[in-house]
C-alpha cells in the first residue's frame, strides 16, 4: 500500500481535487481530503508528501515505434542536426568511434537543410566520409532512406534496377542511383542490414523504457515492426522491469491479404494478452508522407500539380484485406496521411460498420482529410490518432519550416492536422507522437495542440484547429485508453483503476501555454510503483 498526500489531482471532469490518494494492490483504492484518507491508512504504510504537486493519469502515447526507438538510441541520432554539415560530421564521428560496426545506421535526417545541394541527397557525400562500409540513414519521416555506394553495392542496385512497386529509386541524370530511395525502394537495401543482436536490442529496449518513464508515459501503443521484441518484453515483464504497459500492432504487408499472416497474428495475440503486454491488432500502411510527395493526394500537390502521391496497397486488395481482418475480430490501424488515403481507409471500414464500431478501427496521422470525410469518423466510430507535435515540424527537423505548406494548396490549409474540426464533428481524437520520428514528450504535444505555435520561430500554423487544454490532456489519457479498449482500467483517476500516474511540478492550467512543454515530470508510477523519480532540487536548479 502507498499513500500520496498533499497533492492536487486532475479528475476525469478536469476539476482539481486537493487531498490524498490511497493505493492498494496496484490500484486506486480511495481519494479525498487528506484527513479522511489518512484516517483509513494502517500504521507503517509508505507515505509520499507531494508538496502540492499535480497528479494526472499516466500519459498514453497512442502511436510510437518501440524498435525504431531502440535503434535510434543505439545508433546515429540525427533529428537535432541543423545542416548537412552537421549530419555528415555526426556520421563521421560515429564511424570513427565504432570501427567494429559492419554497417553504420542513422535515423531522422531532414528533407530541408539549408546547405542541401541542388541535386539533393547523393551517395557521393556519404562516400567521401565512409567509403569502405555501408551507410544506411532513415529519413525523419521514415519514408525514405539515404545510402552510400557500398550499401547500394550490397543490395545489387544499379542503373538497370527497376523501381519496386510502391517505391522509387532516385537517379542521377545519367540514370545511376543517387543513393536516395523513397518508400518501398528503401527495403531493397534494408533487407541486407544486419539486425541488432539480442544484447544490443535488449540494451536499446531498456533505454527506451527509461525514456518513456521520464516523460510520464504509462502506456504505449507501438505501430508495427515490433513483434520481434515480444520475447524480450515478455522476459522484462516477468522480471517486473517494464516501466509502462505496451500494446503492439503488427503489419499486414502489401500487396494482398494473407490468411497465413493473419494466423500468425492470432497466435501472437493468444500468447501475449496480459495487462502489461499484448498484441492489440493489425496495421496497414496505405500511403507515404507529404514532405516527400508520397502521401496520396488525388487533387495533386501545390508544388507538383500533376503528382498524386503513392498508394502502397491496390484499392481492391486493401478493401478485401480490411474486411477479412475486421471479420476475424482484430482492431485495425491504417496509416493514412493524404486526403485520398484517408477517404479509402474510411471507405474500407464502412464495409463492416458493426465490426468497425465495436473494434474501434483507427486512422493514423489524418493530416489533410477532405471536408466531407470529417463527419465520417464519428458516424463510423473510427478513432482519429494524430501527432500534435508535427504541427510545427521545424521544431523537430531542422530546415523543415513551411515544407508542409508548400505541398498543400492554400485553400486546403484550414484542414491541416484538424483536431478542432474532428472534435467538433464528434470524433474521438487520441494523441501519439510517432517517436522517435518526433519528440516523445506528451507535454510538448499538449502545448502544440493548444497553441499551434512553433517554439523555434514563433510561427502559428492554422490557429483555427487549436483545441483547449482539457481536450488536449484528454487526448493523451482517457481518449487514448478508449482507443485501445482500456478505458475500464486506465486513463482516468478513478477508484478501481490502475494507479498509473504522472506527477507534475506544476499544473498545466496555471502555466502560460507555451510553458507547458517545460513542466518537469517529478514521478511516474505504474500500478502504484515508482518507475521514474526526479529530485525536486534538480527541478529548482533547472527551472
Amino acid at each position: 500500500m502507498m499513500l500520496l498526500h498533499n497533492a492536487q489531482f486532475i479528475m476525469p471532469d478536469q476539476t482539481r481535487l486537493g487531498g490524498a490518494m490511497l493505493i492498494r494492490d496496484g490500484r486506486i483504492a480511495a481519494m479525498g481530503p487528506d484527513a479522511a484518507i489518512i484516517a483509513q491508512c494502517p500504521d507503517g504504510i509508505e507515505r509520499r508528501d507531494l508538496k502540492g504537486a499535480v497528479v494526472l493519469p499516466g500519459f498514453i502515447d497512442s502511436h510510437l515505434h518501440l524498435r525504431m526507438g531502440a535503434e535510434y538510441l543505439s545508433n546515429i541520432g540525427l533529428r537535432d542536426c541543423r545542416s548537412m554539415r552537421d549530419v555528415l560530421s555526426r556520421v563521421a564521428r560515429f564511424a570513427d568511434a565504432h570501427p567494429e560496426r559492419p554497417w553504420l545506421i542513422g535515423l531522422e535526417w531532414s528533407y530541408g537543410y539549408p546547405d542541401l545541394p541542388p541535386e539533393g541527397f547523393d551517395r557521393a557525400m556519404l562516400d567521401a566520409i565512409v567509403p569502405d562500409r555501408p551507410v544506411f540513414l532513415y529519413s525523419g519521416m521514415a519514408h525514405a532512406v539515404w545510402v552510400n555506394s557500398k550499401a547500394l553495392e550490397y543490395a545489387g542496385i544499379d542503373a538497370s534496377t527497376p523501381d519496386p512497386e510502391g517505391g522509387e529509386i532516385m537517379r542521377r541524370p545519367d540514370g545511376t542511383p543517387s543513393g536516395w530511395l523513397k518508400e518501398w525502394a528503401g527495403r531493397l537495401v534494408a533487407r541486407h542490414v544486419p539486425p541488432m543482436d539480442e544484447g544490443m536490442l535488449r540494451d536499446g529496449v531498456m533505454r527506451v523504457l527509461d525514456e518513456i518513464a521520464a516523460c510520464g508515459i504509462t502506456r504505449v501503443e507501438s505501430a508495427a515492426y515490433d513483434e520481434g521484441l515480444f520475447p524480450i518484453l515478455h522476459d522484462l515483464e516477468r522480471q517486473d522491469a517494464l516501466t509502462c504497459r505496451i500494446g503492439i500492432m503488427v503489419e499486414m504487408p502489401p500487396p494482398a491479404f494473407s490468411a497465413e499472416r493473419l494466423a500468425q497474428v492470432a497466435s501472437l495475440r493468444r500468447t501475449y494478452a496480459s495487462p502489461a503486454l499484448s498484441l492489440d491488432g493489425v496495421k496497414f500502411f496505405l500511403d507515404g508522407v507529404l514532405e516527400s510527395h508520397t502521401a496520396s493526394m488525388p487533387q495533386g500537390y501545390r508544388d507538383r500539380p500533376d503528382e498524386q502521391g503513392t498508394l502502397v496497397w491496390p484499392v481492391a486488395a486493401y478493401k478485401q484485406a480490411v474486411q477479412a481482418v475486421s471479420e476475424a475480430g482484430f482492431q485495425i490501424w491504417t496509416h493514412a496521411i493524404g486526403s485520398g488515403a484517408i477517404t479509402l481507409a474510411l471507405d474500407a471500414y464502412a464495409q463492416t460498420p458493426d465490426e468497425t464500431r465495436a473494434l474501434r478501427h483507427r486512422v493514423e496521422h489524418v493530416e489533410i482529410p477532405l471536408e466531407a470525410d470529417m463527419a465520417r469518423f464519428a458516424s463510423l466510430g473510427v478513432v482519429a490518432c494524430l501527432q500534435p507535435v508535427m504541427v510545427a515540424p521545424s521544431d523537430e527537423w531542422m530546415g523543415m519550416g513551411g515544407v508542409w505548406a508548400q505541398r498543400v494548396r492554400p485553400e486546403e490549409h484550414e484542414r491541416a492536422f484538424p483536431n478542432r474540426s474532428l472534435l467538433d464533428q464528434g470524433a474521438l481524437v487520441a494523441f501519439g507522437t510517432d517517436w522517435p520520428i518526433v519528440s516523445l514528450s506528451p507535454l510538448r504535444g499538449v502545448a502544440k495542440a493548444v497553441t499551434r505555435r512553433s517554439s523555434e520561430d514563433g510561427t502559428v500554423f492554422v490557429p483555427g484547429q487549436a483545441i483547449g487544454l482539457d481536450e488536449a490532456l484528454n487526448a493523451y489519457n482517457a481518449a487514448g485508453a478508449f482507443a485501445c479498449h482500456r478505458e475500464q482500467d486506465e486513463g482516468a483517476l478513478r477508484v478501481g483503476n490502475w494507479a498509473d500516474l504522472v506527477v507534475l511540478a506544476r499544473d498545466p492550467a496555471a502555466c502560460p501555454p507555451d510553458a507547458i512543454r517545460d513542466i518537469p515530470v517529478l514521478m511516474t508510477m505504474l500500478a502504484g510503483k515508482p518507475v521514474f523519480e526526479r529530485e525536486r532540487r534538480d527541478v529548482a536548479e533547472n527551472a
